[in-house]
């Protein structure tokens, strides 16, 4: 069973989490000052056997607000692969609280074209250009935030929780 839960302080739990990225070589989350935890207005941790497995923050961004700020995950939600990303903690389990606190203020998910600092964020922006051919994101434009170029995408709020709904059913958990 899982939690998922909002963090606006660091915490025990949290700091355990971080060390577990930097073991990883997660370089954007391996220090409060690395994810820019003071940036976001609050972040999500999602607990899997009494561990986070996965976080990702929330801040203004644009006209409405960016999701999955500095997310990472520990591994990946048991299971096996997913075409639509449910296996993927912060996507799964963390968009409907992002969509719960802004909805229907626009929802902005970015991705690193060129920088990859924790050796899986090339592979996460080509998985969402297969998401935008599913209606699930748009993409909106390639800009320079945090001195990398990154692709930005608009979360379809509707298209995202059909799709959730349809992978309820062979989530397990």
């Amino acid at each position: 069973m899982n939690d998922t839960i909002t963090l606006n302080k660091p915490t025990l739990d949290l700091m355990k989490f971080i060390d577990e990225c930097k073991a990883l070589g997660f370089k954007n989350n391996d220090s409060l000052e690395s994810m820019c935890f003071d940036e976001a207005e609050v972040w999500f941790a999602t607990y899997d056997n009494k561990n986070i497995v996965g976080l990702s923050g929330m801040h203004k961004f644009k006209d409405g607000w960016r999701a999955l700020f500095r997310g990472a995950q520990l591994y990946p939600i048991p299971g096996g692969l997913s075409k639509n990303h449910m296996n993927c903690w912060m996507f799964y389990y963390h968009l409907p609280f992002v969509i719960d606190f802004v909805h229907p203020s626009p929802i902005y998910i970015t991705t690193n074209i060129d920088n990859d600092a924790s050796g899986y964020m090339t592979r996460l922006d080509k998985l969402y250009h297969i998401l935008q051919q599913k209606g699930i994101v748009d993409h909106i434009s390639t800009e320079h935030l945090r001195g990398v170029n990154q692709n930005i995408w608009r979360l379809n709020v509707n298209v995202y929780e059909e799709v959730r709904s349809n992978a309820d059913n062979r989530i397990l958990r």
